[in-house]
């Protein structure tokens, strides 16, 4: 059924009289940003500016519809955009709505058969070291063009900024000022307001400025004209030649825009609660289905999209409508303004991407990641220098193996070891716990049943939270009995583990209380960079409790 029944409530909100009006004042904002974005994103991608828009419309409806989280935005993202570059420069751009379609269908097949799980396998800090490299590359590949200058192709980040150095004769200073001016907007306008739209004012101001002054910088050039942009139709199918390689391709981009979802989705749900509770597996129908939709309109791969989203949030919507919205604003400015699209400067674009691509950055993840581990640094920067050196696909490869090799070695080179496993308990005696401030609870744990974690809670452990998850569920918890978990067990700790265990803990508990015991200093701490606001009651013991086997 993808979920429907549990939507239809949700659909049925958007029309609610009391939060009409801000939604949709909330969806034209965001679609304001959503149309700069997309052209930029465009640009970085490889394809033609329309691609872009053409996607941003069609997947924000399916995304915003079907999604697994009421106030998140798809479309178009910066940090795949890299991965769109590879994919069409190794297939040609007639591969890519197929692509976008295959990836689609592993989402899609992930969300129903709730094997999302899978997506989740990729530790946080490489995803961290990803978007620092991915920042690192949009930032040195479009510094070239912000000053008006033709680089050679193949060049690394360090081999372009020699060149730029080496070229400074070539700087065209009407591009420079265009794409300064553009990043200085952009990074400038918050600053005075949040909520302002200001990717579509610094874009909008260039685009005067050039017209106004007779800029002689490059243009976006002519698009298809209203509804031709829209072409809908059935994906070109590859040579039986260029399967493997194209089934590679496809692997990569559906596990990178998966787990970029999920990760956006659970940092909104953070950001802003809703009456819906944040459902992975239905995000993964959402996101298939909008990339479904996305090929089949000779689109390329989306995700859901933090910076729309959280923009979404700030404006204060409360539906599913202000996806819907900034869909349709985007369709309007496709099949309405394309001439006025056209006469946007390139450079102007360019300043979009930069500003975008220094916000990659400083990830907040990776300061999560090494607030709760130190050695989160190695795979971060392992990911890093193999993006940077020889590829995207290789420098996720050996961040992710590097983090493997990490979690094996500190246990014993097993894999069992390597990973948490549960028991289940009955507290026979009385147990009396200390809240962080130390202070003696009430009250007694005799007889309570509890899960017992043991051994490292990190990203090998993925599946064994999902077990745990199952069991819980199993036990059809009243909101009168607690969940209880004993931490006395725990060995070690990484980001994507505990904060996994945390997002499904809230996702699952539907108001029951969820009580963490034996929780050590180190898991406090780590508690506190994944759930600040203490969702969960931690507890520390004051003596020694027995416990016996669970029947």
């Amino acid at each position: 059924d993808l979920g429907i029944p549990s939507l239809v409530p949700e659909w049925k909100n958007m029309f609610n009289a009391s939060t009409l009006l801000t939604d949709i004042s909330a969806g034209v904002t965001v679609g304001c940003v959503a149309v700069p974005l997309s052209l930029a994103i465009a640009l970085a991608s490889g394809v033609p500016a329309e691609v872009g828009l053409v996607t941003a419309a069609v997947s924000g409806i399916a995304g915003g519809l079907l999604g697994g989280t009421t106030l998140a935005v798809t479309g178009p993202a910066a940090a795949i955009s890299l991965l769109i570059v590879g994919a069409v420069q190794a297939h040609g751009l007639e591969a890519l709505p197929f692509i976008t379609l295959a990836t689609g269908g592993l989402q899609l097949a992930s969300g129903v058969t709730r094997v999302g799980v899978v997506a989740k396998l990729v530790p946080v800090s490489v995803i961290a070291g990803f978007t620092v490299g991915v920042g690192t590359l949009i930032l040195s590949g479009q510094v070239p063009k912000a000053l008006g200058m033709s680089s050679p192709a193949g060049l690394n980040p360090v081999e372009l900024i020699g060149y730029v150095g080496s070229n400074l004769s070539a700087v065209d200073p009407a591009s420079a000022a265009l794409a300064i001016g553009t990043s200085a907007a952009m990074f400038g306008l918050p600053k005075i307001h949040p909520k302002i739209p200001s990717a579509l004012i610094a874009v909008g101001g260039a685009t005067a400025a050039t017209h106004i002054f007779g800029l002689d910088v490059a243009l976006i050039g002519s698009l298809p004209s209203g509804l031709e942009a829209f072409q809908f139709g059935m994906p070109a199918m590859p040579s039986t030649d260029a399967l493997p390689s194209l089934i590679a391709t496809t692997l990569l981009i559906y596990s990178m825009t998966s787990v970029e979802s999920l990760l956006s989705c659970a940092a909104l749900e953070k950001m802003r609660k809703t009456s819906y509770k944040h459902n992975p597996d239905q995000e993964l129908i959402g996101q298939g289905l909008a990339n479904i939709g996305s090929g089949f309109f000779m689109g390329m791969p989306v995700t859901s999209v933090i910076a729309r989203s959280g923009l979404n949030a700030r404006l204060n919507a409360q539906t599913r409508l202000p996806a819907l919205v900034q869909a349709g604003f985007v369709f309007s400015s496709v099949a309405f303004m394309s001439s006025s699209i056209a006469t946007i400067p390139m450079p102007a674009l360019s300043g979009v991407l930069i500003t975008t691509g220094i916000g990659m950055l400083s990830p907040v993840e990776f300061k999560h990641c090494y607030a709760v581990q130190k050695a989160d640094a190695v795979p971060f920067a392992t990911t890093i220098a193999g993006m940077l050196s020889m590829g995207l696909a290789e420098g996720i490869g050996i961040g992710c193996a590097t983090a493997l090799a990490m979690e094996l070695k500190n246990n014993g080179m097993s894999f069992d070891a390597a990973r948490m496993n549960i028991q289940e308990h009955i507290v026979s005696t009385p147990l009396h716990l200390e809240d962080e401030a130390s202070s003696l609870l009430p009250g007694s744990y005799s007889g309570q049943h509890t899960f017992k974690l043991n051994g490292p809670i990190n990203f090998v452990s993925m599946f064994a939270i999902d077990d745990l998850m199952e069991r819980i569920k199993d036990r059809h918890y009243s909101h009168e009995d607690p969940i209880v978990l004993d931490l006395k067990g725990v060995t070690a700790l990484e980001f994507t583990g505990i904060e996994e265990l945390v997002n499904r803990l809230n996702e699952v508990s539907d108001g029951v209380p969820v009580q963490m015991i034996n929780c050590t200093d180190a898991i406090h701490s780590a508690l506190d960079q994944c759930d600040p606001t203490q969702q969960i009651s931690r507890f520390s013991t004051s003596f020694e409790a027995e416990i016996t086997d669970a029947k």
